[in-house]
């Protein structure tokens, strides 16, 4: 793909982060439960970490499954396999045992890394060698951390057992000291630099059919990384602080939005970030407090409780670089709720909406952080990116209208694993003889340029010739006040599509006759709705039911 960047963007994962140890030295890198890790001693475990992969035969090219939470030993795991050329494969740190089995086989791993929970998942894998890393390793050596490891293995009791029938199964402290063997047998392994080569494999949801394998290069996630920084620098005009900067790493770095967004962004301009292994409302507020974070991303559901619990109301936020949402659809509300908090307490940006997909990293179009974004917009494409809307199942451009949305840039991905069939279906070389991402999603380009998002083309219902887009419905109701959250499916009933509405209902009005108020939702509905948007059924249920990823999991309300 040809294209031209004002960064440097074509390097390894590794080569990023190596050039920020040079620029930061003994500051801090990594905050972890109130332990601090600097750059060199993040470094330091990133190397002897490689060092260990070779020593076990980890090659360039070769696969390795990291099935890790956010913690330091995922970090270091990442730019390991990246130094000596090999791919991360990125799995959530809670799967299951077939999981972990589909994960291994997709991509022929002989080498994995998981914590104390996952274990379990990659037993009777006689071919694999498994690294098995305690949360609690790096909590800090004081009051607070042993009480912390207290809490975390009463949180655990019960849950974990060991990876019975594996190649090799090695604690991370004596898998580092195989490392240190190496590195004074050998010295510290050589720097790949091959940056178009496959860095990383990261899994699709799997909300339709099998989860796909994601290639993407070093280059790809450099590229999605550094449209973050030229938001910051061209958008808001202003520099990355490395002494005052700080990002909050509560996303999952085994998704692209975590990995490439928060991760590898603070690795890229030497900037802190502060290490969460699980989302804790209380405990992410306070870390922004105590390090001054001013770079905050997270789903939908990740703000409306950090909303909803007031830990961010009245605090300083005078600094405040770059906040928003993606993921899944974000809903008006809460970007409503969210603006009036920023104001509040001093902010001078405004509340930002990401729209993206695993198939280019993730993000690709923002809405502008200086103004209030229209309901329903994601914004403008991101540095180097272009967008176009095409007729569904064709190339046909259409303007004007609602369309399938198509992107073209240097994040696309490099094709599914070992699955040219569902490669083909998403990356379409158009008349213009470029290859554009189909992403599978109804958007309207308006003449400004903004994107609206309509709705994923396999959740867009015909009812009576006319389509009814569900998150438009959802967003609809969302506006009354009885109503926390909500979600549309369609079922069929008697060879006709009809409307069920799942409704969670805010606690305020926990205790109001549902009768009354199914009336009332309908009545709404009929004053704000066409007749074809009007649910037929209404379930009362306690919260919608989510994937691992945070996203409405619509196979389970099916």
């Amino acid at each position: 793909m040809e294209y031209t960047s004002k960064y440097n963007v074509r390097t390894t994962m590794y080569q990023q982060f190596e050039h920020s140890v040079d620029e930061r030295g003994d500051h801090p890198c990594l905050y972890y439960y109130n332990n601090t890790l600097s750059w060199n001693e993040t470094a330091d475990l990133v190397n002897r970490c490689a060092a260990a992969l070779r020593a076990n035969g980890v090659k360039k090219g070769d696969r390795v499954v990291i099935c890790l939470p956010n913690m330091p030993q995922c970090i270091a795991a990442i730019y390991a396999v990246n130094k000596i050329g090999a791919v991360a494969s990125m799995l959530h740190p809670l799967s299951v045992k077939s999981e972990a089995d589909y994960a291994i086989k997709l991509v022929g791993a002989k080498f994995a890394f998981c914590f104390d929970v996952s274990e379990k998942a990659f037993k009777d894998n006689p071919d694999v060698t498994v690294v098995k890393c305690k949360t609690a390793h790096y909590f800090p050596k004081t009051v607070y951390g042993f009480m912390a490891n207290l809490v975390y293995k009463k949180k655990i009791k019960g849950k974990t057992a060991p990876a019975t029938n594996v190649k090799k199964l090695i604690d991370w402290a004596d898998f580092l000291k195989e490392g240190d063997a190496y590195i004074k047998e050998n010295g510290i392994p050589e720097t790949q630099t091959d940056y178009a080569a496959t860095a990383a494999v990261m899994m699709t949801g799997g909300t339709t059919g099998n989860p796909k394998g994601v290639m993407l290069s070093s280059e790809n996630i450099n590229n999605l990384s550094y449209e973050l920084v030229d938001v910051v620098t061209t958008v808001l005009d202003m520099q990355i602080d490395q002494d005052h900067d700080g990002m909050l790493t509560a996303l999952p770095v085994f998704h692209g939005f975590g990995f490439a967004l928060c991760m590898h962004v603070s690795m890229c301009v030497g900037m802190a970030q502060s290490l969460w292994p699980q989302f804790d409302a209380k405990m992410c507020s306070e870390a922004i407090k105590k390090y001054h974070l001013n770079y905050i991303f997270g789903v939908p559901d990740f703000f409306e409780k950090v909303y909803k619990a007031g830990y961010l109301k009245g605090i300083d936020m005078s600094n405040m670089k770059l906040i928003g949402s993606g993921g899944d659809v974000v809903p008006y509300t809460l970007t409503e709720k969210m603006d009036r908090l920023l104001k509040e307490n001093g902010a001078k940006c405004h509340f930002v909406t990401g729209y993206g997909l695993t198939e280019c990293v993730t993000v690709c179009t923002f809405t502008d952080p200086l103004r209030e974004a229209p309901q329903g917009c994601i914004g403008i494409p991101t540095y180097n990116i272009e967008v176009m809307t095409v007729k569904p199942g064709t190339t046909e451009e259409v303007k004007g209208e609602d369309g399938e949305l198509c992107v073209y840039g240097p994040t696309l991905m490099q094709g599914y694993w070992n699955d040219p069939e569902e490669t083909a279906k998403m990356l379409v070389q158009h008349e213009d003889g470029r290859v554009w991402l189909h992403t599978g999603d109804m958007c309207y380009i308006d003449e400004k340029g903004d994107i609206y998002y309509r709705q994923r083309l396999k959740r867009v219902y015909k009812i009576s010739g006319y389509l009814v887009y569900p998150s438009f419905i959802e967003e609809t109701y969302r506006a009354m006040a009885e109503i926390y959250d909500c979600c549309v499916i369609g079922k069929e009933d008697g060879g006709k599509t009809m409307l069920k509405l799942f409704v969670v209902k805010n606690k305020k009005f926990a205790k109001d006759d549902e009768e009354q108020l199914t009336a009332k939702i309908r009545h709404f509905g009929e004053q704000n709705l066409s007749k074809w948007s009007l649910p037929r059924e209404i379930v009362y249920i306690d919260e919608l039911p989510r994937t691992k990823v945070g996203k409405v999991d619509f196979k389970v309300l099916n």
